[in-house]
């Protein structure tokens, strides 16, 4: 409605701003229906005169116009412009659309209509209303005669293209049609008869006018009524037939069987006696009016051989037919008897012998009985069997029936033999006794299983009571003996389970094949009979895998221990992992989880180190393993493994006392024997027997071997004997502070200075001799002899020997250059030290920080004497 709406109000406000000096009629197109897209119709500005370009617009919502605004030009749409659609109830041609067109230029605008007419075209067949159209007519109706039909076609086309005429095709030219503008007309042009064609169909074509001309079509059938124009007659006017003596009442005689060509009620016949039949004929014979068949009624005359009677069939309207029957009756004749004795025992009607009965076993006698010696000699039977009729040697008119060859159950159960003898009177006729021989079975045949070896897959982790196998085996016999049980001869009772009866084996557990992953079974079947007999069938069941079970470490934790200065790839050791799977579920890969840096493995499952490691620093590594299986879905294992760091001896022992190789201590003469005079200590960053340290004084001289000892396990110097008999001095012990590392020990090497005197009167001049000492280092303990020590010297003692004076001078000046050198190194490895001391952890084995940024003498003499001066401060 909104839209409608905006529509009106749009065309209002157009009308009022429209401008109509000239406004047009109308314009009118001609269009044809059913035409291809983009056809033009026409120019709506045709008649508009503008000295500047028009613009259109179409005001009516179509599917079936566009409209060109710059030109004009209506055109055709994809939408088909289809007449029977658009004016559906039109019947004259004038089916037409009207259009709104808004006209405009820069000078004024304009508002027209177009009325488009739409034109037919022969586009619609004639159709009729129903396929088929049915008349009925007369046998006798004459030729000549007319029937109308009240069936036209429809064209939903006008004028000519809607113009129908209309042709009959009649394929046997009986019928043809009258056209009249109201009606058609059915003519008959040959004589009419129900019973040689009862229905004729025949094609209705209706045309139209139009170009190209179209058609349609509708079946006609018409059917030919029956009327009472034929009587009834006999195929066979004279008939004879013979009976036996013995004919039963009620059995039939004859069926008396008249034709009429009519259908329906005009065919009907009914059948009587002739008058001229006697009433004794009549009440030995029936006849049946509407059947005609006659029957035996009575019983037949001894003394009369045949009898004669004649039948009517007579119909509606109609003159009756005759038929005459002539009836013979056979000649009366005693039969013939064959009388059956039996030897075997009896069963159901018959005999029954064991299939085990040797050849020639009499089964039974037959005997003769025929007064006419009708039957011709000899008798046979009328098979092939393993049976055999043999004359008796004690009456012509005695048979033995006897087996001939040896009997199979399992091959045939049954024989029904007959024993025939001919007639001597009539070849035809026969005399026939029967005889049902039954074979009893025997129990001659074992079991058979259809396969003595089976294989059978099946998954672990089944449901306990699954179906694995139904083993059938058979038997040939028959009964009990017949009659199979199955029993496990072998394998684990409560593994698997069978029934006796059907022979089904079930897995009463859930299989694990990494318990076992195969089983053999073997069933036995056996019959009923007595003596039983049996059948073996060997089942092998194999357990296929799933993947139910993960990789297994061989152990819960892995530990392994590796020195310190184990090289890069080196083997740590090996994860051992197996999986009890197999396929893909038994394939597994191994790899670290929190990935380190310093170990990695291969496909080999071996791990090795990626880097370097040291005691002092890590003692321990810690990381965990996994194992995944490329089963569906996917099991994994974790274990942890433990890398301890062995340590190795790759550290020598470190001086800390003394402090550096220039410091000195001041023992007094005075000093008693045995007493500490100073103390070297060494610490090393080594574990165990690497961490061990003892003292030794390194390539002593006899003067301070004599006076000194060296503590080997505290590292003291102790004074040996009192120093009345030795100089003062300055005594420098050499001494290394070893470990007791495998397979090389470590050591170092310390000077110890010790000045002998009762006090220091010149410290500048004792520290140039031990730097002077230094520069002239030796390869073991010396002495720098002062001067002979009395028990009660003085003090201020001077030395007994002296340099010069630029001598000292120049001592003087290059110890005070040392000491102030040596003082700011000193600061500079203190402070170090201390820094690495709180980062690093201490030894199980020593208290003492393990790596000290000190100078220190290593393994042998050779690295001592190339030993640069060590920091530190000078003595006091």
């Amino acid at each position: 409605m909104r839209h409608i709406q905006r529509y009106f109000l749009l065309l209002a406000n157009i009308l009022q701003t429209l401008n109509f000096p000239g406004a047009t009629a109308e314009i009118i197109f001609h269009v044809l229906e059913e035409q291809d897209p983009d056809t033009l119709i026409g120019n709506l500005g045709n008649g508009f005169l503008s000295p500047t370009p028009l613009q259109y617009k179409l005001l009516t919502h179509t599917n079936y116009f566009l409209l060109d605004v710059d030109s004009g030009n209506l055109y055709t749409t994809a939408d088909k412009l289809d007449r029977e659609s658009l004016c559906p109830l039109d019947t004259t041609d004038q089916c037409s659309l009207n259009l709104d067109v808004f006209i405009s230029s820069p000078e004024h605008s304009e508002f027209t209509k177009a009325k488009l007419f739409i034109l037919d075209i022969n586009d619609n067949p004639p159709y009729f209303s129903e396929l088929t159209y049915t008349i009925s007519i007369p046998e006798d109706t004459a030729v000549g005669s007319r029937f109308v039909i009240d069936h036209f076609a429809k064209d939903l086309d006008i004028q000519l293209n809607g113009v129908l005429s209309y042709q009959l095709i009649c394929p046997d030219n009986i019928f043809t049609l009258d056209q009249h503008p109201e009606f058609l007309m059915l003519v008959v042009l040959q004589p009419l008869d129900h019973e040689t064609q009862s229905e004729h169909r025949m094609t209705l074509i209706a045309y139209d006018d139009g170009f190209p001309r179209l058609s349609g079509n509708t079946t006609i059938i018409v059917q030919i009524t029956d009327i009472n124009d034929n009587c009834p007659i006999f195929p066979a006017n004279n008939i004879s037939v013979t009976l036996p003596r013995n004919m039963s009442l009620g059995d039939k005689v004859l069926q008396f069987q008249a034709v009429d060509a009519d259908d329906g009620e005009n065919s009907a016949i009914e059948y009587f006696y002739s008058v001229r039949v006697p009433e004794s004929i009549k009440k030995l014979f029936n006849l049946d009016s509407s059947t005609g068949l006659l029957t035996l009624f009575a019983p037949l005359e001894d003394e009369v051989t045949h009898y004669k009677l004649s039948v009517l069939a007579i119909g509606q309207g109609c003159f009756p037919a005759v038929a005459s029957l002539t009836i013979n009756v056979e000649k009366i004749r005693k039969k013939p008897k064959m009388e059956l004795r039996f030897i075997a025992s009896q069963y159901n009607g018959g005999i029954s012998i064991k299939e085990d009965v040797p050849p020639g076993t009499i089964v039974a006698i037959l005997d003769i009985i025929d007064p006419d010696s009708s039957i011709s000699r000899p008798l046979f039977i009328n098979e092939s069997s393993p049976f055999l009729l043999r004359p008796s040697d004690s009456s012509p008119d005695t048979f033995l029936i006897l087996t001939s060859s040896p009997l199979d159950f399992e091959l045939r159960q049954q024989y029904d033999i007959a024993i025939i003898g001919n007639s001597t009177i009539d070849e035809s006729v026969v005399c026939k006794e029967d005889l049902k021989i039954h074979i009893e079975d025997i129990n001659d045949n074992n079991p058979k299983f259809s396969k003595h070896f089976e294989e059978i897959l099946i998954e672990e982790n089944n449901v306990p009571g699954d179906v694995i196998l139904a083993l059938s085996a058979s038997d040939k016999d028959s009964g009990s003996n017949g009659e199979i049980s199955y029993h496990l001869l072998d394998g684990d009772p409560n593994v698997f389970s069978i029934d006796s009866s059907s022979g089904i084996l079930k897995v009463s557990i859930s299989l694990d094949r990494e318990k076992k992953s195969s089983f053999t079974v073997q069933v036995l079947a056996m019959d009923h009979g007595s003596p039983s007999k049996n059948d073996s069938c060997l089942i092998v069941v194999k357990v296929l895998d799933q993947n139910d079970n993960p990789p297994t470490f061989a152990s819960n934790e892995f530990t392994f221990f590796i020195p310190e200065d184990l090289p890069y790839q080196g083997e740590v050791g090996y994860i051992n992992v197996t999986d009890v799977d197999t396929g893909l579920g038994g394939d597994f890969s191994v790899h670290l989880i929190n990935t380190t840096s310093l170990f990695s493995m291969g496909l080999d499952r071996i791990l090795r180190s990626e880097g370097s490691f040291d005691y002092e620093k890590e003692l321990m590594y810690e990381f965990w393993v996994e194992a995944r299986d490329n089963g569906n879905p996917s099991l994994t294992s974790r274990v942890k493994v433990l890398v301890f760091i062995l340590d190795v001896n790759d550290n020598a022992p470190f001086i800390v006392l003394p402090e550096s190789n220039f410091s000195y201590v001041l023992v007094p003469p005075d000093t008693s024997q045995g007493s500490s005079v100073t103390k070297v200590h060494a610490v090393d960053y080594d574990a165990g027997l690497n961490g061990v340290i003892t003292y030794t004084e390194y390539r002593e001289t006899e003067l301070t071997a004599s006076l000194f000892k060296v503590d080997a396990k505290t590292g003291n110097i102790i004074l040996k004997e009192s120093t009345s008999s030795h100089h003062c001095g300055l005594y420098q012990l050499l001494v290394k502070a070893s470990d007791q590392g495998y397979p090389e020990a470590l050591s170092t090497i310390v000077w110890v200075n010790i000045l002998l005197n009762q006090s220091i009167s010149n410290r500048s001049y004792v520290e140039s001799l031990i730097m002077m000492s230094r520069t002239s280092m030796t390869q073991e303990s010396q002495v720098i002899t002062l001067a002979p020590c009395p028990k009660y010297q003085s003090t201020n003692a001077p030395f007994t020997w002296s340099l010069t004076a630029p001598v000292a001078l120049a001592v003087v000046s290059v110890s005070a250059i040392f000491c102030m050198a040596g003082t700011f190194l000193f600061l500079c490895s203190r402070r170090r030290n201390l820094r690495k001391k709180k980062e690093k952890p201490k030894s199980p084995d020593i208290e003492i920080p393990l790596k000290l940024n000190v100078d220190y003498c290593a393994k042998d003499w050779d690295e001592v004497k190339y030993c640069d001066p060590p920091e530190g401060p000078s003595p006091p």
